[in-house]
């Protein structure tokens, strides 16, 4: 693997191509929002006991113990935290960033925006992103804070406290471009993005061109140093 290549494997999903002659850097940033796992925990817990449910009527019906019954009571019992999970896998979305010479293009998740929309920024003005911790992280702490006093002990599942937004900063203004739950993925899409920015901008200027190599860092023949 050439040392390019290796700079940009991993996630989020990264892919070079030519259009209109000009490199084109795609970043695909597959992620769940907050929103959609508190949905996704919800709805899993529905499952759970609607299956549990349906398990006592089958039996109460067939006046038995039915394999049936038992079944879906044991799926009710044990398999929320499977539901969970695919559930919150169903819910991810994907946020797109694009970037050419001349522009930045994003679009959002389409369980964000069904239009598909495209948003683009010149990439001469300044710009720059950064993390901000979700708005609503705070009131979250305070709220988890305020149930373990109350309920030592007590299972508190995060949410917003854990979420983490990457956000453009262009001519002074923010633009959200996706809702992270966990901080280590979105700490990486960040300096994903924060890259792909940064090599674009060299192949206009050789003195700035990210080094992808020993040869980069190092005059003279195969890296060496002088």
């Amino acid at each position: 693997m050439n040392a390019l290549a290796k700079a940009f494997e991993g996630e989020p999903k990264t892919e070079f191509g030519v259009e209109d002659g000009q490199t084109v850097i795609t970043v695909s940033m597959r992620h769940l929002r907050p929103a959609e796992a508190k949905e996704a925990d919800w709805e899993s817990t529905l499952a759970a006991l609607a299956c549990v449910g349906v398990s006592f009527w089958i039996g109460y019906e067939a006046m038995a113990v039915t394999e049936g019954a038992v079944t879906l009571f044991m799926a009710g019992l044990l398999g929320r935290p499977v539901a969970r999970w695919q559930m919150r896998e169903w819910s991810r979305g994907t946020a797109i960033v694009k970037f050419t010479p001349d522009y930045i293009w994003f679009r959002k998740p389409k369980l964000v925006d069904f239009s598909g929309e495209w948003q683009w920024f010149d990439r001469r003005h300044p710009h720059r992103f950064v993390l901000i911790q979700h708005e609503k992280a705070r009131a979250e702490n305070d709220e988890i804070e305020h149930q373990v006093r109350n309920s030592p002990g007590r299972r508190v599942t995060r949410y917003y406290s854990d979420t983490w937004c990457v956000v453009l900063e262009y001519l002074g203004q923010r633009f959200d471009l996706a809702e992270v739950m966990g901080e280590r993925q979105a700490t990486a899409m960040l300096d994903r993005l924060s890259l792909c920015d940064e090599y674009i901008a060299g192949l206009d200027s050789p003195q700035e061109r990210l080094p992808m190599s020993p040869q980069d860092e190092w005059p003279g023949s195969n890296g060496a140093v002088p």
